[in-house]
């Protein structure tokens, strides 16, 4: 517990949780601007220092603060913080969670694609064809072709 003083009268503002703890090293070693991570994880600056810092002020009053699973996982990736030390800290599930967002998606190929849009009832040939070059061009724009899939 951190005691301030403020306005002459003491108050005590809760230690952050290890994994927050973790979060500002991995964002201090990166010389990541909170701003800039806050913005990654999409959320505000503001609740990304709550979290680092393990409270917010409520009607006066300084409350502990833990990110849920899903925002701990993004603020992690965000500083590039690996799913270990997340269980290291004893945040288990949000490790689980930070696998998942780091997982490589594999693209489908072309002729899964074009079977999927062939199965798309009610549309003529017309639309169907466009549809398909559509997502050829989209595809290539982005950079995949079937060789990921392989």
């Amino acid at each position: 517990m951190v005691t301030v003083n403020l306005q002459r009268e003491a108050v005590d503002k809760p230690d952050p949780p290890a994994e927050a703890v973790l979060i500002r090293r991995a964002r201090l070693a990166g010389q990541v601007r909170a701003a800039e991570a806050a913005s990654d994880a999409r959320i505000s600056v503001a609740r990304w220092s709550q979290i680092e810092n393990g409270y917010e002020r409520r009607g006066g009053e300084y409350v502990s603060v833990r990110a849920s699973d899903g925002l701990l996982a993004h603020m992690a990736h965000a500083v590039g913080l690996d799913a270990e030390r997340l269980e290291a800290a004893g945040r288990a599930d949000a490790a689980e969670i930070l696998r998942e967002i780091e997982r490589p998606v594999i693209p489908a190929s072309e002729e899964a694609i074009d079977a999927a849009i062939d199965n798309i009832p009610g549309l003529d040939d017309e639309l169907r064809e466009g549809m398909k070059r559509y997502v050829r061009l989209r595809r290539q724009h982005a950079g995949h072709s079937d060789r990921d899939t392989a």
